[in-house]
């Protein structure tokens, strides 16, 4: 009897336990949202640190900056004045007809009236020189029977025959003494020699006023009572007027119109028609 206590006693628990937990109702489970298992925080590595590479569109290139360059002053294209080699007629009346183009009727009556002093014979260098003059508003220019005649021989032929008849007056002059069986023969080859050379002198005459003729080549030249730019103005006279030079003074030129007015201007208004020495190939 003693023996089976302890077995007694353990059923006997147990089976008050298990009564105790039947009775005792459960607390239901409160229902938990779906739990979302947070991403596990690691240590970036180096490629988690570098985004993927993407392709990217390809930049163009930016255009590097030029620095400012200075404004270059407009230069006027103005052809360049004959060589001393190329002082010819025709290079000279090409010259005047690039002036004429380019609207300076001053350089072009200038290089017209050089060109036909080399070869007075041409008949466009008048006619271009007349319609040059017209266009500026100045009266054409005529010549006398004497100077049509002499245009036709040329200033070379023309120097040339005084140079001839010169030689032949001379030895006429001197078989005349010493051959007087002859001496009609060698007094008319002596008078035809004075003749030669009176024609050539005639033709250096009427040349010599062109010596001292010049052209105004800017768009007016102011003409004052005395070389001073303190003096009143007289007169004005415009591009391409050609008038006769005289004395000189401080920079300023006497002048003489066509129609016989006279005055001071300054000397950078003109250009001589037949250059100096000191600016022998100044076309323009």
């Amino acid at each position: 009897m003693m023996r089976r206590a302890p077995w007694g006693i353990s059923i006997l628990a147990l089976a008050v336990f298990g009564s105790s937990h039947a009775q005792a109702p459960t607390a239901p489970t409160p229902a938990r949202a779906p739990s979302v298992q947070a991403p596990t925080a690691q240590a970036p590595t180096a490629q988690a640190q570098q985004p993927p590479a993407q392709s990217m569109p390809a930049q163009p290139a930016q255009p590097q900056p030029v620095p400012a360059q200075p404004a270059q002053p407009q230069i006027v294209a103005v052809p360049p004045a004959p060589a001393q080699a190329g002082y010819s007629a025709p290079a000279l009346y090409n010259f005047a007809n690039a002036f004429a183009r380019a609207g300076k009727p001053g350089f072009a009556v200038l290089n017209y009236e050089r060109a036909r002093l080399l070869d007075p014979s041409d008949p466009d260098i008048d006619a271009n020189l007349n319609q040059v003059l017209v266009a500026s508003g100045l009266p054409p220019e005529t010549h006398t029977q004497f100077e049509r005649m002499t245009a036709i021989a040329g200033t070379r032929t023309l120097a040339w025959l005084g140079v001839l008849g010169l030689l032949i007056a001379g030895i006429g002059a001197l078989r005349v003494r010493f051959y007087p069986r002859h001496r009609r023969k060698f007094a008319v080859a002596t008078l035809l020699g004075i003749v030669m050379l009176g024609v050539s002198i005639a033709h250096a005459v009427a040349l010599w006023p062109i010596m001292h003729e010049a052209v105004v080549i800017t768009k007016t030249a102011p003409v004052r009572v005395s070389p001073t730019l303190i003096e009143e103005t007289l007169f004005v006279l415009p591009e391409a007027t050609i008038v006769s030079t005289g004395a000189e003074h401080d920079g300023f030129v006497l002048v003489r119109t066509a129609t016989g007015r006279t005055g001071w201007t300054p000397s950078t208004n003109l250009a001589r028609i037949v250059p100096r020495q000191a600016d022998h190939g100044n076309a323009g």
